[in-house]
């Protein structure tokens, strides 16, 4: 005996695919047959990629760092990626929504071509214009081409379906329930679309951004280099194209927007400065023009020209210091003005110190970054928090930093005007009048100095407002194959040839594993050590277990059966003459064994008489036609002592004698207890070459058990998918303690020719119907 093994072997795999081929054949093909349904009925989904290249100008965008933003960082302020925000920006829901503007995909047509949805983008035969250029409830309608005109039909609005079915003429303004509608044809294509149906509907543009920005993907190449890839997934080619470039489009405006700001922030400050100079100017040159006039003078001494000579070197000094205190005062001011809003810090070319002018453009692309966060994430947002945070530390920086360059100038000042005061002492003998000039004419040079530099400033301002190019440059323009990336039609046929095959496996792998009755003569080679004497095949469906099957010149697979358990006798007990055939439940084909089997024997030369010992059911007897009240039972019980008169000749085969079994006795146990059985058995074997005993199941009564004691030999009968395999073991048992004589096994109903999981029985059948291949090519 072995131990059960429940490991799934490459042989038991094959076992069931080949026992059962035409139900793998007939799941492949069906689920082939669905997976190319499935085919059909998908959308194709294509894609365009497009490469731009993020320039390092020094501006927005750039990936560049400077002293700032590393100190910045040290202090624990986080700056970031510039090209991890541009990406984001890319495909954030305020591009999109540019995006679904300019290309009106809040209308969206489509028709059906058999299962398939297809979609229309370019190729459609007319296009649905709307009076508003945005739609705040969302509808869908239906609309055939008929000839000139377009019917509409089946209209669904936001309070449910429209009774409209109505004809609109092509190129006319009418009115629908969802708003004034014009269809202008396109005559290139209205023929071909003639007499079908084409699905229309309109949604918000919030919604058609929010559709049409998942498939949207942007991200970096190379975290070393500043190229950004960006990929489009669409159900039309041209419109994944058209889509990828308007994206492009839309960042373009948006960085020139934001460049633009900067000019405009410094063209505005410039102008209030020019007006507030302006006047001082006017005002200085008005009392120096007064001042003259009212003392009648035109020009200075001749001997003052020597003190004026050194002094105006001194003036100079002066003049330039106070033009640079004036600049940075002035951009003081406006920082201190404006330290609690988000506006841009004017560039002023002025200023000589390199560091304050490094700082100013730095601080001026972190508030650009702010303020494009802000229209893509709001002002709650972290990164915009930490952005503020890092803006109000700079300006501080900034401040500070004009503040001690004040300081200097101021200091620098004070030495020029220290220098000039020690020159002007020795102009004591000039005239106080020609002093008094001197002084207006130093503040009307100042005054003309900052007003020649901001108009120069303006100048440039304007033509940085001119200029319109981004700091991006497209590298790959929308590309990508005409081949669709959705659905794979290689894959799914392939999951549907796969699962083809694995339904049904799974299928038969699952019902024979809740199969708990004896499956073959595996099960019982597994479970028990008791011999198996033989395997008769699966009979038709309905067949009479009266019938004698087996006859001299048959040769079909159960006549074999039976010669093979009869050549199998001798190897278990040769000497064996008086055999008992038993099963363990009724209805597993005992009497049907052992009448086939004694004919089997009698068709070798041999005298065999069939005894019917099943005295309660008299199932063998009623077979054989015998009604005789006369049998087993008579001689038991002493009724008659003449075996002759029991015996039925030729009652199952001409070589086959028959004792039936009598009148059923109210105590079949008792009675077969009785002596006279053993005087009976020994009177049969004088007389035949074997008895052949019918019992009754050893597990319903004692029947079996009783009559074993004068048996040589026991054949249990187990029927194919009739006895649990739990009992096995508890036969196992039976056998080892020996309950009946040299118990062995026949499996009935054995389906020889069908191979299950684990029970394959080629090579217990080998033979069964040699020879008959001519008869069944016949």
């Amino acid at each position: 005996m072995r131990e059960a093994e429940d490991m799934l072997s490459l042989r038991d795999i094959l076992d069931i695919f080949t026992a059962h081929w035409k139900w793998f054949v007939a799941s492949v093909i069906l689920c082939l047959v669905l997976g190319r349904l499935y085919l059909a009925k998908q959308p194709r989904i294509y894609k365009r990629s497009a490469v731009m290249l993020v320039k390092d100008d020094g501006t927005s965008g750039s990936r560049s760092r400077s002293g700032t933003d590393a100190l910045m960082q040290l202090n624990g302020v986080v700056m970031g990626s510039s090209v991890k925000n541009e990406v984001y920006i890319i495909q954030s829901h305020q591009i999109m929504k540019e995006v679904v503007r300019q290309l009106h995909l809040d209308v969206t047509y489509g028709f059906k071509q058999r299962l398939r949805y297809i979609n229309l983008y370019d190729v459609k035969p007319f296009t649905a214009q709307f009076d508003s250029a945005e739609c705040e409830r969302p509808f869908r309608f239906t609309a055939k081409v008929a000839g000139d005109k377009v019917h509409v039909y089946d209209v669904v609005t936001a309070d449910g379906e429209q009774a409209y079915d109505k004809f609109i003429p092509m190129d006319k303004k009418v009115k629908t329930p969802f708003g004034n509608i014009t269809f202008v044809a396109d005559d290139r294509y209205v023929k071909q679309f003639e007499g079908k149906e084409i699905y229309i509907s309109r949604r918000t543009i919030e919604a058609a951004a929010v559709a049409y920005g998942g498939p949207l993907n942007a991200s970096e190449i190379d975290k070393e280099s500043t190229l950004v890839g960006i990929t489009y997934t669409d159900h039309n080619i041209r419109r994944a194209e058209d889509i990828l470039n308007a994206v492009l489009e839309a960042y373009k405006r948006n960085i020139i927007i934001d460049k633009n700001l900067i000019a405009k922030s410094t063209a505005e400050f410039i102008d209030e400065r020019i007006q507030i100079i302006a006047k001082d100017l006017s005002r200085v040159e008005g009392e120096l023009a007064t001042y003259k006039q009212a003392n009648r003078l035109t020009s200075l001494k001749e001997d003052a020209n020597a003190f004026l000579q050194q002094s105006a070197a001194a003036r100079q000094r002066s003049i330039q210091l106070e033009s640079q205190v004036g600049v940075v005062q002035f951009l003081l001011e406006d920082l201190r003005n404006n330290a609690q809003g988000f506006r841009l810090i004017p560039t002023l070319g002025g200023l000589t110190d390199a560091g304050i002018q490094s700082q100013i453009m730095k601080y001026n692309d972190a508030m650009l970054e702010r303020n494009r966060l802000v229209e893509s994430a709001g002002e709650a947002s972290v990164k915009v928090q930490q952005l503020e945070a890092a803006l109000n530390q700079m300006r501080a920086a900034i401040i500070s930093s004009t503040s001690a360059y004040l300081s200097s100038l101021n200091v620098q000042l004070g030495r020029a005007k220290q220098e000039e005061a020690g020159l002007s002492s020795n102009l004591a003998a000039v005239p106080q009048k020609e002093k008094d000039i001197i002084d207006i004419s130093r503040q009307q040079n100042i005054k003309e100095t900052l007003y020649t530099y901001l108009l120069n400033k303006r100048e440039e301002t304007a033509l940085q407002l001119a200029i319109t190019e981004a700091n991006i440059r497209v590298i790959e323009t929308p590309f990508g194959s005409n081949a669709p990336i959705s659905p794979r039609s290689k894959v799914i046929m392939l999951v549907a040839l796969l699962i083809g095959l694995i339904l049904p496996f799974a299928y038969f792998y699952i019902r024979n594993l809740l199969n708990m009755t004896v499956r073959g003569r595996k099960d019982i080679e597994e479970f028990t050590s008791i011999p198996i004497v033989g395997e008769v095949p699966h009979r038709k469906e309905g067949a009479d277990d009266s019938e004698i099957i087996v006859g001299d010149q048959k040769t079909d697979p159960i006549n074999e059966a039976f010669r093979v358990t009869r050549f199998n006798l001798g190897f278990i007990n040769k000497d064996a003459k008086v055999l008992m055939f038993t099963s363990t439940l009724a209805g597993e084909g005992k009497t049907f064994v052992s009448r086939n089997f004694a004919v089997t024997l009698a068709l070798s030369g041999k005298k065999v008489i069939l005894v019917d010992a099943d005295i309660r059911k008299r199932t063998q007897s009623r077979l054989s036609g015998n009604r005789h009240s006369h049998g087993l039972t008579s001689y038991l019980q002493g009724g008659v002592t003449d075996i002759d008169q029991l015996i039925v000749h030729d009652a199952a085969n001409s070589s086959v004698d028959l004792l039936p079994a009598g009148a059923t006795p109210p105590n079949p146990s008792e009675l077969l207890l009785s002596e006279r059985l053993e005087q009976l058995i020994e009177e049969l074997k004088k007389r035949y070459d074997y008895v052949v005993i019918d019992s009754v199941p050893a597990q319903a009564v004692a029947d079996a058990g009783i009559v074993n004691r004068v048996t040589d030999l026991t054949i249990y009968v187990v029927r194919e998918g009739k006895v649990d395999r739990r009992f096995l073991p508890e036969l196992e048992r039976m056998y080892k303690d020996k309950k009946f004589s040299h118990l062995c096994i026949l499996l009935n109903d054995a389906h020889i020719n069908k191979k299950q999981y684990g029970y394959g029985y080629g090579n217990y059948s080998y033979g069964y119907g040699y020879g008959n291949e001519k008869k069944k090519k016949k």
